[in-house]
């Protein structure tokens, strides 16, 4: 029995996600079981479901609308595809010239399988109407862009987190792009059924826009070629070897 149990955990082990679970956290309640995508903007912690406008297609779902949250005025637009992947952009133009803490939540159902491959990006540029505008990444969260899947409600961290450094445009309809990045990630093969993308960032500068284009995406685990031991390539040659002897002999008894 004790072996059997040391068996289980191994294999447990085996496909243990590399990454640790973590929670996100923006005022609005994440669904346990994805069976629908959903969207959530939160602006200074207040959180606004915008789930009601992604419209289902041939194949996944699209979001393309425009909110005001808190004053700031919020275009968005995200792709949803379970094949699996979320792509997304969106311009938020600051209501005040104090920052604003801005967060984005994108999930999706997956189809579900073995993931051990994960790939995000980021392009983020900043625009200021006068003055000196500041996008910085959150306190909170701290890149622009992370990634999550989840078999269930636990979420794991994808490790494709990406944009770190501030953008700053100062002078008058100035616009600065400064991070464009990309990451990958390979990890021990984990079954997920569902995935997640979060964009955080704070802005200040009154009428300001700050303007992000990105996207998370799994891929399945490559198909494993098996190749023999040196000892199995012996023992099967072997076996050839024996049976075309075997088939020689059969034929010379044939004639004789």
């Amino acid at each position: 029995m004790r072996k059997c149990l040391l068996s289980i955990t191994a294999v447990l082990l085996l496909f243990a996600p590399a990454r640790a679970s973590a929670q996100i956290t923006l005022g609005c309640v994440r669904p346990a079981q994805l069976t629908s995508p959903f969207a959530f903007v939160s602006v200074n912690g207040r959180c606004t479901d915008l789930s009601a406008f992604i419209v289902a297609q041939a194949k996944g779902w699209t979001l393309s609308t425009r909110a005001n949250v808190g004053g700031a005025i919020i275009d968005l637009s995200a792709i949803f595809d379970p094949d699996p992947g979320i792509s997304f952009s969106g311009t938020t133009a600051n209501p005040s010239l104090t920052a604003t803490s801005y967060a984005f939540l994108f999930g999706t159902p997956i189809v579900p399988d073995m993931y051990s491959l994960a790939l995000a990006s980021v392009q983020f540029s900043a625009t200021s109407v006068a003055g000196t505008t500041t996008v910085a990444n959150s306190g909170t969260y701290p890149t622009y862009i992370s990634g999550y899947a989840a078999a269930g409600a636990t979420l794991t961290n994808l490790g494709v987190d990406v944009g770190m450094n501030d953008c700053v445009a100062s002078g008058v309809a100035a616009s600065r792009t400064c991070v464009a990045e990309q990451k990958s990630n390979s990890f021990a093969p984990a079954f997920y059924t569902s995935l997640e993308a979060l964009v955080t960032y704070t802005q200040d500068n009154t009428l300001s826009t700050a303007t992000f284009t990105g996207m998370v995406t799994l891929d399945k685990v490559n198909q494993v070629t098996v190749t023999p031991e040196p000892s199995t390539l012996v023992f099967f040659g072997t076996g050839l070897l024996v049976l075309g002897g075997y088939v020689s002999r059969r034929r010379d008894r044939r004639r004789a």
